[in-house]
């Protein structure tokens, strides 16, 4: 019985999801079978897709964001410096990294165990990821050509501590 009301928890919730996404004229596509949505923002520079997906297993809505590059090979270790110092530096949500194919990705998740998340959290996550994001991703994509070092990198966040 519980496992049925946890599906039908994880459906209302996917339900609230649509319903802000709706309200703010968003466009996205949905997968109700995979209780999944994918849409996209755009930042100061970069697109950002953006998957959320609702598990009705784990009672968690998690949103994922994998950014428009990869890290070249040469690049990775650094990468891996900055995605450290980023993430120390990030107040909600992290950025994941695949050191193996240089993939990164930033990910959020909220709990809804005996809760109800509320359009405002949905806000919540999607403008917090989106502003995160938008901040970060400019930085790596230069540090992923080149175009500045990882000195650099780790000198400009000295200022957001």
């Amino acid at each position: 019985m519980a496992e049925q009301d946890n599906v039908i928890l994880a459906r209302t919730t996917y339900e609230t999801l649509c319903s802000f996404l709706d309200s703010k004229k968003w466009q996205y596509t949905k997968d109700e079978e995979r209780l999944l949505i994918n849409c996209s923002a755009c930042g100061e520079d970069l697109a950002m897709p953006i998957t959320v997906k609702i598990y009705s297993d784990r009672l968690i809505a998690v949103l994922i964001s994998h950014m428009t590059f990869e890290i070249p090979e040469d690049k990775r270790l650094d990468a891996a410096i900055a995605i450290c110092a980023i993430n120390n530096l990030v107040i909600n949500g992290s950025f994941d990294y695949n050191i193996k194919d240089g993939s990164i990705y930033f990910r959020m998740s909220n709990s809804f165990m005996e809760s109800e998340l509320s359009t405002e959290v949905f806000e919540y996550m999607l403008m917090c990821s989106c502003s995160t994001i938008d901040e970060y991703n400019d930085k790596l994509l230069m540090l992923a050509k080149g175009m500045i070092s990882l000195q650099q990198m780790l000198a400009s966040f000295d200022s957001q501590n």
